[in-house]
């Protein structure tokens, strides 16, 4: 079951709608728009599944997601599970294509917990699936602590050493609109792309030739992506900027 607020309370692209169990969330979204989705405030989304990675770019912090279409007209599922064991889920819709009546993105979208159903409802689970759930959760978390770890002390050395010793991997780019790309660099694990940039681009590794969407998470303006890139492109819209590993 899905209920909006009232139209004279909304403004344009804002919605208020609320989840159950069993509702799916449909939601419109646009080329070179981002979709915020709040949920209810305590929520913390530790899982982020969705149907179609290749064309879709969708990052998580705390209870609020945000989301990006790649490819006009292109339409899949997102499910975000959070530590309370609530899963919502969602349809996803590109909208570029569709008459000006239905083609309106959703901008934020305001989740509230079904009234009917009880808060912070107690639920059960075996000794052995408690075990796992736990390690599994303690993993993801440390995995999440060392990148931001990683990038705040990276971050902090770069701003106290002279530009000329910086010593980065990356073919130099340009520092010019839409992307203004400040800096790139790894650390044999992680990589990392500092940028001013307002708009949240895509990001695209290159193999054999073939581009694949990479995501990643923003700390700060800087972009760090749980591998080392050697090759690809950042895109939005019809503009596209390169980078590649030089050769040591």
């Amino acid at each position: 079951m899905v209920v909006a607020v009232p139209a004279q309370a909304q403004e344009p692209g804002i919605r208020d709608v609320t989840a159950s169990d069993r509702s799916v969330i449909p939601l419109n979204t646009r080329l070179r728009y981002t979709t915020m989705i709040v949920l209810p405030d305590g929520e913390e989304i530790l899982d982020v599944i969705c149907g179609d990675r290749d064309f879709w770019v969708i990052s998580a912090v705390q209870n609020v997601a945000h989301v990006k279409p790649a490819k006009a007209s292109a339409e899949t599922n997102l499910n975000l599970v959070t530590a309370r064991g609530t899963i919502y889920s969602f349809l996803l819709s590109e909208k570029s294509g569709a008459p000006a009546a239905q083609a309106a993105p959703d901008l934020k979208v305001y989740v509230t917990a079904d009234p009917g159903m009880p808060a912070g409802r107690q639920k059960y689970f075996s000794a052995a699936e408690v075990d796992r759930l736990q390690a599994e959760l303690t993993e993801a978390r440390e995995a999440t602590t060392q990148a931001e770890v990683r990038a705040r002390e990276l971050i902090a050395a770069a701003k106290q050493e002279v530009p000329t010793l910086m010593q980065f991997p990356y073919a130099p780019v340009k520092y010019e609109r839409p992307f203004l790309v400040r800096a790139m660099w790894h650390d044999g694990q992680f990589t990392y792309l500092q940028t001013d940039a307002r708009e949240l681009p895509a990001l695209y590794e290159e193999k054999d030739g073939k581009p694949s969407l990479v995501n990643f998470q923003v700390q700060r303006g800087t972009y760090v992506v749980p591998k080392v890139l050697e090759r690809g492109y950042l895109a939005l819209g019809n503009a596209k900027l390169t980078f590649d590993l030089r050769e040591r």
